[in-house]
């Protein structure tokens, strides 16, 4: 698959897709192993405006795609129907078939 299949892919799958533009990129921060509040700030908008992840993650815990392990240090890991929805979102890529 080109970079260029895969941008045009993902991009029909997040058009089609219920949630926000903001849960999806604090979903695949969690998916790719930012699990810490404070990391997915630090990504997503270089630590200004984290009153926005904060809502965005209490959200995601609402509909249940996050869980919050620790609320001291605010650790998110994805429940299974997050990781249902992360895997719908990427559908498009090969699969290995052994």
């Amino acid at each position: 698959m080109k970079a260029i299949d895969f941008a045009c892919n993902l991009l029909k799958t997040l058009s089609e897709c219920e949630l926000s533009t903001a849960d999806i990129r604090v979903l695949f921060c969690i998916a790719a192993g930012l699990h810490y509040k404070e990391e997915m700030c630090g990504f997503l908008t270089d630590g200004v405006n984290t009153g926005h992840i904060s809502s965005t993650l209490k959200r995601l815990e609402t509909r249940q795609l996050v869980h919050n392990l620790d609320r001291k240090t605010e650790l998110f890991k994805l429940t299974d129907k997050g990781k249902t929805t992360i895997s719908t979102l990427l559908r498009f890529l090969p699969r290995n078939r052994h």
